[in-house]
């Protein structure tokens, strides 16, 4: 099992490395002591013998982690343990605003400043630095740039598919929340007011040939189409988790549900993790 140990100035990211190696499918434990390091070791090899990877979190709070991690890396390697080290830092100056924005102390500053807990953290850290095998600079790293770089820093990491949802709703029931984009489709035909279709909804043919027969129709389906087809490559580089197209119409259960649906099987089978909601259908 490869250990991936990150740790680092205060202030610097080093909760957002972990939670990015997480988002990869890491299992990532924070704060652990080092004098545990090699008891959790053992027993995740009991407990879980086939896992790959483990990431976990140390950081100067705790107070023997200075003087015990050098030994304890070397333990790990002579014990041939596969050991990547990030250490976590940033500018002076980028911690100062951090520190300032969040108004925390830093836990080494005693009765003196935050640039003071820095300096002192800096030079408490420094032998641990050394030992690093990734430097990693946040100082002008954007969330989405430093899960590009961890990507790169460990690029045997499993790639996870952002999550595409597609939902269909009614305007008169109001905007949903937590959308991405939303497509209006209230200009379209409405088989609402065929009388033979009226009661049926979009999951229907005759709904859904109804509508194709409309030019209309049939270009917002192929436009919808090549945006969620240009976007979704750079959606998923920035690294999110889920990206919810949503398409409405009036009531939320002919021309909206159908476009979702056909949206749907074209993309089903080329796009890894797709879900589809009907909001006004399901209640």
């Amino acid at each position: 099992m490869e250990l991936i140990v990150v740790t680092g100035l205060s202030g610097a990211g080093r909760h957002s490395v972990l939670g990015a190696l997480e988002d990869t499918g890491c299992t990532a434990l924070d704060n652990v002591p080092p004098r545990l390091l090699e008891p959790l070791l053992e027993l995740e090899a009991k407990l879980q013998p086939h896992r790959e990877r483990l990431v976990v979190g140390m950081d100067s709070r705790q107070a023997d982690f200075p003087q015990e991690f050098g030994p304890l890396l070397e333990r790990l390697r002579i014990g041939n343990v596969p050991v990547q080290v990030v250490f976590v830092e940033a500018s002076e100056e980028v911690l100062l605003r951090r520190f300032s924005e969040t108004r925390r102390p830093h836990h080494l500053a005693l009765l003196g400043t935050a640039g003071e807990g820095i300096q002192r953290e800096r030079e408490l850290l420094a032998p641990i630095r050394a030992l690093a095998t990734t430097i990693l600079d946040t100082s002008q790293l954007t969330l989405s740039e430093l899960r590009l770089r961890i990507a790169a820093l460990v690029p045997q990491l499993p790639a996870r598919n952002t999550a595409v949802r597609l939902l269909s709703f009614g305007f008169k029931r109001g905007i949903p929340p937590d959308v991405d984009v939303i497509l209006d489709a209230r200009f379209l035909p409405n088989p609402y007011y065929v009388e033979a279709l009226k009661p049926l909804t979009g999951r229907d043919w005759p709904v859904q040939e109804f509508l194709l027969e409309a030019p209309e129709f049939r270009e917002f389906l192929e436009r919808a189409e090549s945006w969620l087809r240009w976007s979704l490559p750079l959606v998923q580089q920035e690294g999110r988790a889920y990206h919810t197209l949503a398409i409405g119409c009036t009531g939320g259960q002919h021309r909206s549900v159908a476009l979702v649906e056909m949206l749907a099987h074209r993309l089903r089978g080329e796009v890894a993790a797709l879900t589809v909601r009907h909001r006004e259908l399901e209640g």
